[in-house]
């Protein structure tokens, strides 16, 4: 007897609690909506300004293969430095672990540098 009688006074109360976050509803759908008119539009603004910078932004194509050709050597010189150290820790016993390690650091940083920008520039388009 008395769940019934907590039943008869928790339903009002939920849907007394349940209609004005429905109202709410319609209001914040007209908000999403003017938030979402002013994302396109300074998306359209970016855009266009991109577009307008695209021809200062092109490089020759006989100067990035020189950009990538410098950058290869750079990083074979670093795998061979890199190889050194290390061959120098195990065969030697130097103390050379810090050098090896930052210099297979630049190696790699290099390398991923290295294939973003050939991607970004010869990627088949």
């Amino acid at each position: 007897m008395k769940a019934r009688y907590l039943l008869l006074f928790l339903v009002p109360l939920l849907l007394a609690f349940a209609q004005p976050s429905l109202a709410a509803g319609d209001s914040q759908q007209k908000q999403d909506d003017i938030g979402m008119q002013r994302d396109l539009s300074a998306m359209q603004q970016f855009n266009a300004l991109h577009q307008d910078e695209v021809g200062i932004l092109k490089v020759e194509l006989k100067k990035k293969h020189e950009i990538l050709f410098f950058m290869g050597i750079g990083l074979l010189v670093g795998l061979l430095l890199t190889v050194a150290f290390g061959l120098g820790m195990v065969l030697d016993g130097k103390p050379w672990f810090l050098w090896h390690m930052l210099s297979a650091g630049f190696s790699v940083t290099l390398a991923i540098a290295h294939a973003v920008t050939s991607i970004i520039w010869f990627y088949p388009f």
